[in-house]
């Protein structure tokens, strides 16, 4: 058995099949889990002294070739089939393009169809498909390797906030909506934190909550669920009746919860976030793309 392993799941940056190649030295083990119960060997071919291992059994990726794993568990070293482990860990990836998933790595029974954008997570491989989940974890199913991607497709460059939405006035004056436009086209261009430190650094809730904040005291919950699904605001169905101010929420988890992402209305299509993918505050379109796509609704913040 080579001693070389593609990365495990590594190869999801380039859209290539994962873990097949075997090209990539590994530099430390993988922690993986029996998906089903299945035999372990003493050496590499079916025939050699077995014993049973159950499922969930928890051991270490050391390396892989042509279908089969090494594996260490508790210093002793076996072989297993590739295709009874999966991640502890699973990979976050998008799906590049409209696709099928499937019940078997056959592909021979459809299990639900995936849109372009959605996320995923990649447990392991199987022949030339890669087994995913959803967010929730209420299915499993198989897809083919080619269809996904790290980044998320159509995600945005982003780029200044356009001259006519710009706010101008920060005084006591201005409106509590101009005033957190303000405060919020003043940080593009901060970085994006899963562990945030604002003002340096925020995730998506932080962003917002720190800006509408800037107007009214922590009007705003803490976290993305909170703010999207905040009863004391109206919600607004529809693209076309959001305003400017508005707090904008996106479904970009394949879960039950509909508001994964929240960002800053600017008007005419446009809105302020801080984007995972670009990990910096941005200004995205909402008209048109990935974010028409997973657009749920907007709350009135400020009436």
């Amino acid at each position: 058995m080579s001693e070389r392993i593609s990365g495990w799941m590594r190869a999801l940056a380039m859209a290539l099949v994962l873990l097949l190649a075997c090209a990539t030295a590994l530099a430390d083990s993988i922690e993986v889990r029996l998906n089903a119960s299945a035999k372990v060997y003493s050496s590499l071919t079916s025939s050699a002294r077995s014993v049973k291992a159950p499922k969930g059994l928890e051991v270490s990726l050391r390396a892989c070739a042509k279908g089969w794993a090494r594996v260490v568990y508790k210093g002793r070293t076996g072989y297993i089939r590739l295709k009874y482990l999966d991640r502890v860990n699973p990979l976050k990836a998008y799906v590049a393009k409209s696709a099928t998933v499937y019940r078997d790595a056959g592909m021979s029974r459809t299990l639900t169809t995936v849109s372009k954008g959605v996320l995923v997570y990649a447990l392991g491989v199987e022949g030339g498909c890669v087994r995913i989940t959803n967010g929730d974890r209420s299915w499993k199913g198989y897809i083919k390797a080619g269809v996904l991607t790290s980044a998320r497709p159509d995600s945005p460059k982003g780029g200044a906030v356009p001259g006519q939405l710009q706010a101008t006035a920060e005084g006591a004056r201005a409106s509590k909506i101009e005033k957190t436009i303000y405060v919020a086209q003043s940080l593009v261009g901060a970085p994006y934190s899963e562990d945030p430190n604002p003002p340096r650094s925020f995730d998506c809730a932080g962003y917002t909550a720190f800006c509408y904040g800037a107007a009214w005291n922590d009007i705003l919950k803490g976290s993305v669920k909170g703010q999207g699904y905040d009863d004391r605001f109206e919600r607004i169905e529809g693209v076309g009746r959001l305003k400017r101010g508005d707090l904008v929420c996106f479904n970009t988890i394949d879960d039950k919860d509909l508001c994964d992402h929240v960002g800053i209305y600017l008007g005419k299509g446009y809105f302020l976030h801080a984007s995972s993918v670009a990990k910096k505050v941005i200004v995205s379109q909402l008209k048109s793309g990935y974010y028409s796509r997973v657009f749920s609704w907007g709350m009135r913040v400020f009436s």
